[in-house]
């Protein structure tokens, strides 16, 4: 099918592949409830969310023209989204059948500093739309969450090889192994070694990664691994380099959505400087806004003064 976008700009400098979606927030749960239980969250809010959407959300606010390829249904929670798109200037490639009913949505909540979540997937796809990025190439594809969504991985193996040819920058942020792999990392090996792999602490066990990456992961996987590790801010490494970046102290809220803006300061630094520490201090920087906030967007109104006070950094 052809994508459908929600605003006209020219070609996008950077482009986001995956999830785009409802986040309903809760506040500090003492426990989920038992099967015919119920529990208490002292508030509530809801956001646009995936880790995909917060990415190319952020990138939109700070100024780089960008689209997001994703998945919205034809219901209440997809015009929504569709209308947040338009007014952050955030093109919306959505990939997803016209048939769809359904938006995905992800109910949070948060336990002694950490958070889970429920979901809905988002809609199936057969992803035909994103060969339209190879009629002009972006600078940078950001992918997001690529094992759990439906039919999404042949065709990134095809792409991602075409966008390399072609000369753009690759990134993945993947959420574990997706479900039952045969080999944890089977779904990353088969797109072939990307410039950026993004990963926490539990995606690397989830993985079978060691941390520190082993020097075979840079021939497999990725040229700059960066591990993000929450309050003790980053590691990044490459063959030969090994930093550790330490978190900028913030009276913490919640950390939903942090590791994604996480990605959306890095990124902005490296396109801008091409300086690995000062793009993980932008990446600690917009990551540690964000735990400021309820949700992954609240904080990105607030990039655009950040960049200007740390403007060694951008």
């Amino acid at each position: 099918m052809t994508a459908q976008p929600t605003a006209l700009h020219p070609t996008p400098q950077l482009v986001v592949i995956g999830d785009f979606n409802i986040d309903v927030i809760l506040g500090e749960v003492e426990s989920l409830p038992r099967v015919g239980y119920d529990t208490v969250s002292p508030e509530y809010a809801i956001e646009p969310g995936g880790s995909a959407a917060i990415v190319a959300l952020g990138l939109a606010k700070v100024g780089w023209e960008t689209d997001l390829y994703a998945n919205v249904g034809n219901d209440l929670f997809g015009h929504y989204l569709r209308d947040t798109a338009r007014d952050s200037n955030l093109r919306l490639m959505n990939c997803a059948d016209d048939r769809s009913e359904s938006t995905g949505l992800s109910v949070a909540f948060s336990k002694h500093g950490d958070r889970g979540f429920v979901s809905v997937p988002n809609p199936e796809s057969g992803w035909n739309a994103l060969t339209k990025m190879l009629e002009a190439p972006p600078k940078h594809v950001h992918v997001c969450y690529h094992p759990y969504l439906p039919g999404l991985n042949g065709p990134l193996a095809d792409l991602f090889k075409n966008l390399r040819r072609m000369g753009c920058t690759l990134s993945l942020d993947p959420a574990g192994p997706g479900p039952n792999p045969i080999d944890p990392l089977e779904a990353l090996d088969a797109l072939g070694r990307v410039d950026f792999l993004f990963l926490n602490e539990q995606e690397c066990g989830d993985l079978g990664l060691k941390d520190p990456p082993l020097d075979s992961y840079f021939d497999r996987l990725a040229d700059t691994i960066l591990i993000k590790r929450g309050n003790r801010g980053a590691g990044a490494f490459q063959p030969n380099v090994s930093m550790e970046i330490a978190e900028r102290s913030v009276e913490a809220l919640e950390t939903t959505g942090a590791g994604d803006n996480f990605a959306v300061g890095f990124l902005t630094s490296w396109h801008r400087l091409k300086h690995l520490e000062k793009a993980v201090r932008a990446g600690n920087l917009f990551g540690s806004e964000s735990t400021r906030y309820a949700g992954g967007v609240q904080a990105q109104d607030n990039f655009k003064a950040l960049m200007i006070d740390y403007p060694d950094l951008f």
